[in-house]
């Protein structure tokens, strides 16, 4: 199948299962689950939509970003997506063409991830007690990874955050692009998401941020004090480049169809 990047039209797709977000205390005679899913769009994306609407196998970046939810076979559990303004509409439809039911809200101005964050936050039901935040641009991330992510929470931890161990050489150069020095990599990691907060704290640290183009959730917790827990990433939780990436996304979700993978 050709890829096709979505525009304002929904385009023709394999149905995929449908999936509630309610507000009810119980669901299906069970408690509801204790956490929630947020996915902030910023304004920053509206260059780049491919990253939002491309299509690999039969389900788009966004959409599967939210099967995050399924952790523990609980889709009924919290999810909000928080975008700018300018993507909202199309935002909606590739969504309704997915038969994907979420909180959708929409975020004005200038619509910065700190922005979103907070706004998603405010559409959480109460009873929420721990948050996962998504990136978009990670939308391979697995099921498995969310799972342990919030086993960290649930172990006590305020932060959680998964990365891989460095295996590239890393080196330091001076201005003209000289080697200097080879970095010892034994403590080098490299942070992925889904990233796991209590929700006290995020909604702590996001009511005292400035708006900054250098943002990150891991920073404004240290700065309030709190070290985030470490756990192991997942190889497939990687920054999708689209469309070099394309390809492997697609024999990515081919290999967990099969159980391969």
């Amino acid at each position: 199948m050709a890829n096709q990047k979505f525009g304002n039209v929904p385009l023709p797709h394999a149905r995929l299962p449908r999936w509630h977000s309610t507000t009810a205390t119980r669901s299906h005679g069970r408690e509801r689950p204790d956490w929630a899913l947020i996915v902030p769009i910023p304004a920053s994306l509206t260059t780049n939509r491919e990253l939002l609407f491309t299509r690999f196998g039969d389900t788009v970046p966004l959409v599967q970003c939210l099967q995050s939810r399924i952790v523990a076979g609980r889709p009924d559990a919290d999810a909000v997506i928080a975008v700018a303004e300018a993507l909202h509409a199309d935002v909606k439809a590739v969504l309704a063409a997915h038969d994907v039911r979420v909180k959708v809200t929409s975020v004005p101005g200038t619509a910065t991830r700190e922005d979103c964050l907070s706004a998603a936050l405010a559409q959480v039901d109460d009873a929420v007690e721990y948050v996962l935040v998504h990136d978009i641009r990670r939308p391979l991330a697995s099921t498995d990874l969310a799972d342990r992510v919030l086993d960290g929470l649930r172990d006590g931890n305020d932060v959680v955050v998964p990365a891989l161990a460095m295996v590239d050489s890393v080196k330091t150069v001076d201005a003209a692009g000289a080697v200097t020095e080879t970095v010892d990599r034994s403590r080098l990691r490299s942070a992925q998401y889904p990233r796991g907060f209590h929700r006290r704290h995020l909604t702590a640290m996001l009511a005292g941020v400035e708006a900054a183009d250098d943002f990150d959730e891991l920073t404004l917790a240290r700065r309030a004090g709190v070290a985030p827990a470490v756990i192991d990433g997942d190889p497939d939780a990687f920054i999708l480049d689209i469309p070099r990436d394309i390809e492997l996304a697609d024999a990515i979700l081919g290999c967990r169809l099969a159980q391969q993978r």
